[in-house]
């Protein structure tokens, strides 16, 4: 299996799309719920245009022609925390545990190392997504905090969300 990274664009709108519909009917490690998603090719447009400024990166991984995982990066805007990023991560199931996660944050840390504004690279996580915890403690990522029953799912059942960092400068 030959698997290309790259950095997203315009056209890649569509299997966006398609890749994020995979991932929130598979997995329950996202915020949004799959009946809350409501794509559009226009409003996937309009996101991946944010992806032209200072600060952000979209990188998509691919088999064949289709995007089977995804990570985006956006620096923050207030001049106080310029230095700090946040991260957002998404790999179909079907594709996990084959390295593809370590080639999109490889890709992030060094463009991260290269950026003279980025300090702090941060992400959250579900407290029972005990295998991406394990993944970023590797890469280096400390727990920083955590909110307390922050996620709520349908049947009642209350999981945390960690905040996570490394420092990259």
């Amino acid at each position: 299996m030959e698997i290309n990274i790259r950095e997203g664009n315009i056209e890649d709108a569509g299997q966006l799309i398609k890749h994020i519909q995979v991932v929130l009917n598979e997995s329950n490690f996202m915020l949004t719920s799959p009946e809350e998603y409501q794509a559009s090719i226009e409003k996937q447009e309009k996101w991946l245009k944010e992806f032209d400024k200072d600060g952000t990166l979209l990188l998509v991984a691919e088999v064949g022609n289709s995007i089977i995982g995804v990570l985006d990066f956006e620096l923050c805007r207030k001049r106080r925390i310029s230095h700090v990023g946040y991260l957002s991560i998404s790999i179909q199931e079907e594709y996990c545990n084959k390295g593809i996660g370590h080639l999109l944050m490889d890709e992030l840390l060094h463009y991260a190392k290269q950026h003279p504004k980025i300090e702090k690279v941060c992400l959250e996580v579900f407290s029972h997504n005990e295998r991406a915890i394990h993944f970023y403690k590797k890469l280096g990522f400390k727990e920083e905090g955590r909110k307390v029953k922050f996620v709520k799912f349908d049947d009642g059942e209350y999981v945390d969300e960690i905040e996570m960092y490394m420092f990259v400068n």
